[in-house]
């Protein structure tokens, strides 16, 4: 087919070039890389390509249970809430006492918050009525951190606001996770 109508077909043009072990080397190498660099994005190519799940199913097990969400909706707030649980983490089962504080947030969400001073971890109890008269509503007795309804640092060392759990309501109850809270800046 080549030869007769004087056209050579792409293995006889191969053919023509002198392939040393230096060009087989070279051409290898950069074929290879060729397929790496393809292998290495093709994950990113199909995530961006699947469809998105909308519903993520969150298990309660390693979370703590502060009660029916219409209650915690009445208030008064801030609202103290005490718990005494059992959570699961991984495969050990960590006895857990304390408190958090909630109240809502500018959306009128549940906001939950920790009462460990973000300055170096003391507990903080509500402010005195004094105090909640000039705008504190927790003030940290160990170096006079103060903050307001929103868990934001208004007065002494504290560096940033309360930190805060996230939300999960199942069966009408408020869930969190007391091993992940979020850190907030200000």
């Amino acid at each position: 087919m080549g030869k007769q109508d004087g056209k050579k077909s792409l293995l006889e043009s191969l053919g023509d070039e002198k392939w040393n072990r230096r060009k087989f080397l070279m051409k290898s190498v950069k074929g290879l890389s060729g397929l790496m660099m393809a292998g290495a994005g093709l994950p990113f190519i199909l995530s961006a390509c699947s469809p998105r799940k909308t519903e993520t199913t969150v298990s309660t097990e390693s979370m703590i249970d502060l009660g029916p969400v219409e209650k915690i909706k009445k208030g008064p707030f801030p609202l103290r809430i005490d718990y005494d649980t059992t959570i699961k983490d991984g495969w050990a089962d960590i006895p857990m006492k304390g408190f958090v504080y909630v109240t809502p947030d500018k959306q009128g969400d549940l906001m939950i918050m920790s009462p460990i001073c973000t300055h170096l971890g003391c507990t903080v109890p509500e402010a005195s009525p004094e105090q909640k008269k000039k705008g504190i509503a927790f003030h940290c007795p160990c170096h006079g951190g103060d903050y307001d309804e929103q868990g934001n640092n208004i007065g002494g060392p504290p560096p940033r606001p309360l930190d805060v759990f996230q939300p999960y309501i199942r069966d009408g109850h408020v869930f969190i996770q007391m091993l992940n809270p979020v850190k907030r800046e200000g």
